[in-house]
């Protein structure tokens, strides 16, 4: 009985040391970690590059959250965690979100045709689904082969639409395969226009942004400012060149979105309740619905695929001066978000891919 006791009282003694010495472990683990990820970033710095801001998350928890380079160059801006940039494609999934808002609210149907919210276009978009655009299976054209040579001024939504008026076919049969579609999201966006009787960017403020507290988030806009905004640069002949705009940056159903990692952490987390949308629309979201290869499928607004033996959704996006980078694994809930300010010069995969094997080679 007194070796009992006296073992007991060695083990509450020794307890506390035991617990430092994990927590030390931990730490050293996590700061280990942390370093890795910031070498990544090495060519980055705060006198003469472009942007990168990298956030990772794990249960709800921010795990990295760095930023380099120079949000605005000429002015010598470094970059912050609250920087916007335009994240491209990754307004992709926003868009699905605002379709898939509006059929849980019986205001639309995925089967609902295309011209059935727009007339005015040629016969062969009433073959075209709603379902079809969200999942890159219409056969829609490019919006880019459309526009004549020398034009200058910056296209809007609408400016799309007419272009497809004077469309006298598709480019293929609706569903008859993947053919990834900006001119059927910035078509999305305009049904959201139509259906909620509210301009697309209002629709995205008054039900996703503010509802989720990312009030720094908005649209890219010609009139409207953009607070702590980063502004986009291009590699010319080894330099660094700012090319912010283009003929296609005002467009907003495929790619309007200024955001930073720190407000994209709330749209993340949000994506693990019901803010937003039932959890059988979450996962309708989140599901396959078409397939651009083998090992790739698409959803609504996402790629799919699996890593690690898990689920991975993601997307990628890339316009003029920008790039961006988002994966989630929601079976584990941990996320990587990486938003850059330079697009020719710049490729964010490898970075990604790297994070991914720093944070769950051991999982």
């Amino acid at each position: 009985m007194k070796k009992l006791i006296n073992t007991v009282f060695i083990l509450f003694i020794l307890s506390p040391v035991v617990i430092a010495q994990a927590y030390r472990a931990n730490k050293d683990a996590s700061d280990s970690k942390v370093s890795q990820a910031d070498s990544l970033f090495k060519s980055y710095n705060t006198r003469n590059t472009s942007a990168i801001s990298a956030m990772v998350i794990k249960d709800g928890k921010i795990i990295y959250n760095h930023s380099f380079g120079l949000a605005d160059i000429e002015n010598k801006v470094p970059a912050t965690p609250l920087t916007n940039y335009r994240i491209a494609s990754v307004t992709k999934q926003f868009t699905a979100m605002c379709i898939m808002m509006l059929k849980e609210e019986g205001k639309l149907a995925l089967d609902d045709k295309l011209n059935k919210f727009f007339p005015s276009l040629p016969g062969y978009t009433s073959n075209i689904t709603i379902q079809q655009m969200l999942n890159h299976t219409s056969g829609l054209p490019d919006y880019g082969d459309l526009v004549s040579p020398g034009i200058t001024r910056p296209l809007n939504d609408t400016d799309v639409l007419h272009l497809l008026e004077k469309t006298e076919k598709g480019v293929f049969e609706p569903g008859a395969r993947f053919a990834y579609s900006n001119t059927a999201y910035v078509l999305l966006g305009l049904i959201v226009e139509k259906v909620s009787g509210m301009p697309f960017k209002d629709f995205l403020r008054k039900r996703v942004f503010i509802p989720l507290n990312m009030r720094q988030t908005t649209v890219n806009s010609q009139t409207d400012s953009i607070p702590n905004r980063a502004y986009g640069y291009n590699l010319r002949d080894g330099r660094l060149k700012k090319e912010d705009q283009s003929l296609y940056s005002y467009l907003l159903g495929d790619g309007g979105i200024y955001s930073s990692v720190a407000d994209f952490y709330k749209w993340d987390q949000a994506l693990y309740t019901n803010k937003l949308v039932k959890p059988a629309t979450l996962k309708e979201i989140f599901t396959q619905s078409s397939r651009e290869n083998p090992v790739q499928a698409y959803g609504y607004g996402w790629y799919i695929d699996e890593k690690f033996g898990k689920k991975r959704v993601s997307h990628s996006g890339g316009t003029t001066g920008f790039s961006s980078f988002y994966v989630r694994y929601p079976a584990i809930r941990f996320s990587i978000i990486i938003f850059a300010n330079q697009d020719e010069g710049v490729t964010l995969e490898p970075i990604v891919n790297a994070i991914e094997n720093i944070y769950l080679n051991e999982q």
